[in-house]
């Protein structure tokens, strides 16, 4: 993990700092330095650890609107002992909490020694929290946290093409918009077709990938980044960790690694259903998956200013859209 010093003309806020070093140093805490390292600067989050007598302690802040991270992981921690961080103080009016170090990014170690095990092993952890919070996902509604389950998808998306000017500052044109709003229909069927499973909707976290699960020397995996979550189709969630592994390790389709990641995300669910109607209904929600995707960046957009987001990743809307458009050309192709 690289870090840096903290200096006086970084922008995360000088009380936040002192909120956290004060609050450690009050607890027992040995702080190394006066000024923590940092970790993570951009639009939804700031990260810095301090280092002290007992480990490292992270400190994480982000937007307003997106900041239930801290709420929701001692929920998950708590109620139903997932593996994610420990959160050992929290401040709701600075958007901001203090979590125990879990080791090192997963994809760190991945990229040095490749071992698809592993990969199935956090897939297995994920998938078994999903399953654990699926009839009890009204605690996670209370607090908050978006409903997006299949039944308000399409509405949903319709609501997120009125945007017509952010959709065409990300750089869709008009013509591209129109022929999205053509396919609200197409839409809806795919939503009730993949409803029709017996798969309980349940928390999707949007950025469940390999650098967003830590490990630590004895194995362990810990789940973290965990303020974006939504209820909707589990799928969603491990279509973005097959996709992110395909990427950042150069799998195929075909490669045994691959199907072995493909058996880990069914694995919980067929007991339920058989093998070939989970793979239906995977290919079902990866197409849905850009509806999806597509409305969590609009929800982050919202969270960290439009300007902000698409200055420092331009084409995040657009992309997934024009995808969308290209898995329904197949699917007409394919029929």
């Amino acid at each position: 993990m690289t870090t840096e010093p903290v200096t006086e003309n970084d922008d995360l806020n000088k009380e936040v700092i002192h909120w956290g070093s004060k609050y450690l140093s009050s607890h027992g805490y040995a702080l190394k330095s006066d000024l923590p390292e940092k970790v993570q600067n951009t639009p939804w989050s700031d990260v810095v650890r301090f280092a002290t007598t007992d480990g490292y302690i992270y400190l994480k802040r982000t937007p307003k609107l997106i900041a239930l991270e801290a709420i929701i992981t001692q929920i998950l921690h708590d109620q139903f002992h997932a593996s994610v961080p420990v959160v050992i103080a929290h401040n709701a009016e600075l958007n901001c909490f203090l979590m125990k170090d879990a080791g090192r990014p997963l994809r760190q170690i991945l990229k040095k020694q490749f071992d698809a095990g592993l990969l199935c092993k956090a897939i297995h952890q994920f998938t078994s929290i999903q399953s654990d919070v699926a009839d009890h996902v009204d605690i996670f509604l209370n607090m908050g946290v978006p409903d997006w389950r299949l039944d308000k998808l399409p509405g949903l998306f319709g609501q997120f093409l009125s945007k017509k000017d952010i959709l065409i500052a990300d750089g869709l044109s008009e013509m591209e918009i129109s022929e999205l709003e053509t396919l609200l229909p197409k839409i809806s069927n795919l939503c009730r077709k993949l409803s029709s499973y017996s798969i309980k909707q349940t928390i999707v976290q949007p950025d469940f990938h390999d650098n967003n699960l830590l490990i630590n020397d004895t194995q362990n995996i810990t789940i973290i980044d965990l303020g974006e979550i939504v209820i909707s189709h589990p799928f969603f969630s491990l279509t973005n960790f097959l996709w992110q592994a395909k990427k950042h390790h150069a799998l195929k389709d075909e490669d045994d690694a691959y199907l072995q990641m493909i058996n880990a995300c069914l694995k919980n669910y067929m007991d339920i259903e058989s093998k070939q109607h989970l793979l239906d209904a995977f290919a079902t929600a990866q197409i849905l998956w850009f509806v999806y995707g597509a409305l969590a960046n609009d929800r982050l957009m919202n969270a960290c200013g439009k300007e902000r987001l698409m200055s420092f990743q331009p084409g995040r809307l657009s992309g997934e859209l024009k995808e969308l458009m290209a898995a329904c050309i197949a699917i007409d192709l394919d029929d």
